[in-house]
């Protein structure tokens, strides 16, 4: 077997050994530093344990802990044999390990590598590894890029697999080739388990890889697999490039942000070209829970563009996104129990002073009886009062249906106050009312009723509310 038939996609020197050139790739890249600890993805096959094999080798001069993962899909005849195959591997390397089987085979490749990928993780953090490594090689590389290049992919589609993917997964042989590992496997007596399901054309990746490209190469002389890890490193260096510029615009747009949430300017989110605007959408997206594919994005410009105030659409993975006047917000899913509101009774016309927790936010307030020309004046977050038409207890509360208030030109709804004001519905919680037994008094930092006004020079009942944080 040559091990120069294909360039690896970055020049090496084939003089030194596939191990010495791991371990100088480790170095250089910084994929596994020193002192890690590594849970190896390990299926048995010649890729996983070539893995497997150089990490050991390295694991005292690098003091590396190492363990070892497998998920049995039961997709095929033979699965239960290979995982106890991997299992007696582990025992005779004293290696810890975690081996987990399917409760039912999965229905498609797509379901296969999400059920594996939710295993790999809880794995890694049951063996607490630092990392999780996979062998995908810079075979797998090509044949990725040119199934997703068949399929129609984008830019991010093209370039291929990561090296790092989170901050827990790593593949540190991209840079090398099968030949390379088989020709290792080879000189050191390495024993794998053999999987037949690789040699199946009726599975696409297959068909890429046993026939397809093979076929360009022999017909058209080229180096066609070094080309597409080429296409694959272009693609990687652009798409840093845009989703660096979409973030920082993505962050022009947030008016507000808070934990799962952010609030966008759908105006100007809407000058931008419908190409940019896909890409600042998915960037706002994954601000708050998962990044939407293909369909989801189209989905969602639509409803961006067209969808009428007071709707909203679920993008997938429980991130929503729904539109308030000329506001987007974005909302994750939830992680906790939301916190509840609590009210604040002011029992008396006395001075006092307390905290309050209304729509999500923690507010303090004073109050005060004071003589009059001694009371701040009426501002954003300060109104005064007549003591004698209050009608004691007063309390601050949030917004409930029905509400209304006295306004200059008469009662009025604060449903229609807040649609007049273009307050959404999802921000009016986050406006105080101040409240006697005849009604609402005020809507603090909004509109101060009239009822209750200061007459003449009499004392005054003046009510602060500051907002924390």
């Amino acid at each position: 077997m040559n091990m120069i038939d294909r360039a690896a996609p970055e020049p090496a020197t084939h003089m030194a050994s596939l191990r010495e050139r791991f371990d100088a790739h480790l170095r250089s890249s910084g994929l596994i530093p020193e002192g890690s600890a590594v849970t190896i993805a390990l299926s048995g096959g010649l890729d996983s344990v070539v893995l497997l094999e150089l990490l050991r080798s390295l694991s005292v001069p690098r003091r590396l802990s190492l363990s070892v993962a497998h998920f049995n899909h039961r997709m095929r005849e033979g699965s239960d044999a290979d995982a106890e195959w991997v299992r007696t591997l582990c025992e005779e390397m004293a290696l810890r390990h975690r081996i987990e089987r399917a409760s039912r085979p999965p229905q498609s490749e797509a379901e296969a590598r999400e059920l594996r990928y939710e295993f790999l993780n809880r794995a890694r953090i049951e063996l607490r590894a630092d990392l999780l490594t996979t062998a995908h090689h810079a075979d797998d590389q090509a044949e990725t890029v040119l199934f997703r290049l068949l399929r129609g992919t984008g830019l991010s589609g093209l370039a291929g697999i990561p090296e790092r993917r989170g901050p827990h997964i790593v593949r540190p042989l991209l840079r090398f080739w099968r030949s390379e590992l088989e020709e290792h496997a080879c000189a050191h007596g390495l024993d794998h388990v053999f999987d037949p399901t690789n040699l199946d054309l009726g599975i696409a990746r297959n068909r890429i890889r046993l026939d397809l490209i093979p076929q360009f190469e022999r017909h058209d002389s080229v180096d066609f697999r070094s080309r597409l890890n080429r296409l694959a490193t272009l693609a990687q260096g652009a798409a840093q490039v845009v989703d660096r510029f979409t973030d920082n615009a993505a962050s022009r747009l947030i008016e507000r942000a808070s934990e799962g949430r952010i609030v966008v300017a759908r105006s100007r989110l809407l000058a931008y070209d419908k190409h940019v605007r896909a890409h600042l959408l998915r960037a706002l997206a994954s601000r708050v829970g998962r990044r939407p594919g293909r369909v989801g994005t189209q989905v969602a410009l639509e409803f961006i563009s067209r969808g009428s105030s007071g709707r909203g659409i679920d993008l997938g993975g429980g991130v929503v996104v729904s539109r308030e006047f000329d506001r987007l917000i974005f909302e994750g899913p939830r992680t906790e129990a939301p916190v509840l509101d609590v009210g604040l009774v002011l029992p008396e016309p006395r001075s006092g002073n307390g905290a309050v927790r209304l729509g999500g936010a923690r507010w303090r307030v004073s109050w005060e009886l004071v003589a009059p020309g001694k009371a701040r004046d009426d501002s954003e977050h300060v109104a005064r009062f007549d003591p004698k038409q209050l009608r004691f207890p007063l309390k601050l509360r949030g917004w409930l249906p029905g509400d209304r208030i006295q306004a200059p030109a008469g009662s009025r709804k604060l449903k229609k106050v807040f649609v007049d004001r273009r307050v959404g519905r999802s921000e009016r919680p986050l406006y105080p009312l101040l409240t006697d037994r005849s009604g609402v008094l005020w809507i603090v930092g909004l509109l101060r009723g009239v009822r209750a006004a200061p007459q003449g020079s009499g004392e005054v009942f003046s009510v602060f509310l500051g907002r924390e944080g």
